[in-house]
């Protein structure tokens, strides 16, 4: 390449960057943003108890079971016709949700999104080393992208809220189709055209490893049902065994096993996934808290959380330095020990949360640290093998990316709740349907105070508020242990 075409492509490597980033945001952002939309679409369509559940879980179900398949489909044949598929498979299912007419229709337009989002994530991760071949600016995109992965599911309900408040339900699916448009056009123009691999795409072994990955999310998922979910996880354990057993009787494997194999690579699996369970748990314990103890409306939570999206932008910009001075396994480690120490705020409970200052000094801390552990375990993955089976490694982050929000979402979710219920100390003459309603969330504790005297409505209300706080409190200490213990296994892997 000569020097003049070298900057031309450097000067559409950032420009496609912003493309690339604003993808990867709505396909981080559509985990989460009904979780505060699903009351105004059970008004509308009305789903029972089951189908609201599998309303909000199909999309991550059928996202992570895909992302290796679609990672290493995209090195055979092309990142650039991979990912422009998946915005256009995005952008339709997208506008199908928004018009769905009922339940069934729903539920089977989330499903195709989740095939969407399974094509767009780990072909964006590969193509920064396609783009930036410079290490210090492919750190830099690295970064960028990280932390707006990350952030996306934790904004995901504010923002849900937000549009909720102002259109309902349906316009949160109505933001992706304008982004996703300018998205297929920017890249059909500045997308550079690569040649297909030479690498044969076995089929089996890509079943299998989809297999065992739905077997696992869904044990995760829903561990409620345990029997289902002990099944399942077990399933998916076997097909992961035989995945296992195909690629080192294959060659070339789907995915060269020898990754895992290289230094800090294991490491920073598990640090993907103890942040995006930190950052997914935590951050719907946070809006949850801002809005229902705090009292602010979804768009004022949304700014209270911008500290973090700004820290991490923050992060974005010092990461690539700390890296080439330090290496990664020792920035990964200080990213851990920033946000353990930022978790304290949250752990030391009431009195700090309370504090706009100590509360704000927590969510930049967190969002900093996070974006230095995130930033240097996704670097570490894809510097970890060669260009041309860079699908394979950001397939691996992904999925640990999201097995990791699924993770986070159901055992802090599942803890916050089991301490609630356990604190929620309900003033004597409530009646029962009304105890009952109050002890199943902070959410409904306002719902429980109709028809009770002005009185006792304050005190279920002060009394969930108090039970709410409690439990953000001791998930964030539990998190906070996970982090110090993160610190001590990093510091100990070997550094390079």
């Amino acid at each position: 390449m000569t020097t003049a075409r070298a900057e031309r492509a450097v000067d559409r490597a950032w420009p496609l960057l912003a493309v690339l980033g604003a993808g990867l945001f709505l396909v981080a952002v559509d985990a989460t943003v009904l979780h505060v939309a699903l009351p105004d679409l059970v008004r509308q369509l009305r789903p029972g108890a089951a189908a609201q559940v599998w309303i909000v879980a199909i999309y991550p179900l059928t996202a992570a079971p895909l992302l290796l398949p679609f990672g290493t489909l995209g090195d055979r044949y092309g990142r650039r016709r991979v990912l422009i598929t998946g915005y256009v498979v995005f952008g339709i299912a997208s506008l199908g949700c928004a018009f769905a007419p009922n339940v069934p229709a729903l539920l089977a337009f989330r499903a195709v999104l989740g095939v969407g989002g399974a094509m767009i994530m780990p072909v964006t991760m590969s193509l920064l080393r396609e783009l930036f071949p410079d290490q210090r600016r492919r750190r830099t995109a690295i970064a960028v992208c990280s932390g707006i992965a990350g952030t996306g599911s934790v904004f995901g309900p504010i923002l849900g809220g937000v549009l909720v408040e102002a259109w309902g339900w349906r316009a949160t699916f109505l933001l992706n189709p304008p982004v996703i448009l300018t998205a297929v056009v920017l890249a059909l123009r500045w997308l550079p055209r690569a040649r297909p691999g030479r690498r044969p795409w076995d089929a089996t072994s890509a079943a299998l490893a989809a297999g065992g990955v739905l077997g696992i999310a869904f044990a995760v998922g829903h561990p409620g049902a345990w029997p289902t979910a002990v099944a399942s996880g077990a399933t998916g354990c076997v097909l992961i065994g035989l995945f296992l057993r195909r690629q080192r009787r294959t060659d070339p494997p789907l995915l060269d096993l020898t990754l895992f194999r290289r230094p800090g690579v294991r490491a920073a699996v598990g640090g993907v996934l103890l942040v995006m369970s930190t950052l997914v748990g935590l951050g719907l314990l946070f809006a949850q808290y801002l809005q229902v103890v705090l009292g602010l409306s979804p768009t004022a939570a949304a700014g209270r959380l911008l500290l973090v999206l700004g820290a991490s932008a923050v992060g974005s910009v010092v990461t690539p330095s700390l890296l080439g001075r330090f290496g990664n396994a020792r920035v990964r480690t200080a990213g851990f020990a920033v946000a353990a120490v930022s978790l304290l705020v949250p752990a030391a409970g009431s009195a700090a949360l309370t504090s706009p200052i100590l509360l704000g000094a927590g969510l930049t801390g967190l969002g900093l640290g996070m974006a230095l552990a995130l930033t240097s375990s996704t670097d570490t993955l894809l510097s970890a093998t060669s260009a041309d089976q860079a699908g394979g490694a950001a397939a691996v982050e992904k999925t640990g990316y999201e097995l990791g929000a699924g993770f986070g979402t159901t055992v802090f979710g599942s803890l916050a709740a089991a301490v609630y219920a356990g604190h929620l100390a309900v003033p004597a003459g409530v009646p029962e349907p009304a105890r009952q309603l109050a002890l199943s969330g902070p959410a409904q504790a306002e719902a429980a105070t109709s028809g009770l005297t002005s009185r006792l409505a304050g005190e279920v209300l002060d009394a969930a508020k108090v039970a709410c706080t409690t439990g953000l409190q001791v998930s964030a200490a539990v998190a906070c242990g996970l982090f110090v213990v993160a610190v001590v296994v990093s510091a100990g892997a070997p550094r390079r």
